[in-house]
């Protein structure tokens, strides 16, 4: 019988598989964050800058699961139109937009930098 914990990881693995499969958001903020790393590493970044990065990264990330299941959950027990859910449904994707523009301007503080120390003559 596998360890409580152990199957606790698997279950979340098999979420963020669902979000990449069926998800087309959670399916763009992943390859962007990639370039994201790729273009850290080639830049050598020092450590707070990595840490910045990842934080939002990964807040992206975790907002965008949470949006997914908000909305999967509402379509299971209201399938129907409210207005009242439709608010709920904005609030939530508002969230992602939100810590997507914030992680976008942090990229660019963290990246641009020495981005232009890279490419300078």
């Amino acid at each position: 019988m596998m360890p409580h914990w152990i199957a606790k990881f698997r279950y979340a693995i098999q979420g963020v598989t669902h979000a990449l499969r069926s998800h087309s958001s959670f399916a763009v903020h992943v390859p962007v964050a990639a370039v994201v790393i790729l273009l850290a590493v080639w830049l050598q970044l020092e450590a707070w800058r990595w840490a910045a990065l990842l934080i939002c990264i990964g807040m992206v990330l975790a907002l965008e699961l949470i949006n997914t299941a908000i909305e999967m959950l509402v379509h299971v027990l209201h399938p129907g139109r409210d207005p009242r859910i439709g608010r709920v449904l904005d609030l939530a994707a508002a969230a992602v937009l939100v810590a997507a523009i914030t992680a976008a301007i942090v990229g660019l503080i963290v990246l641009l930098p020495p981005l232009w120390e890279k490419v300078q003559p």
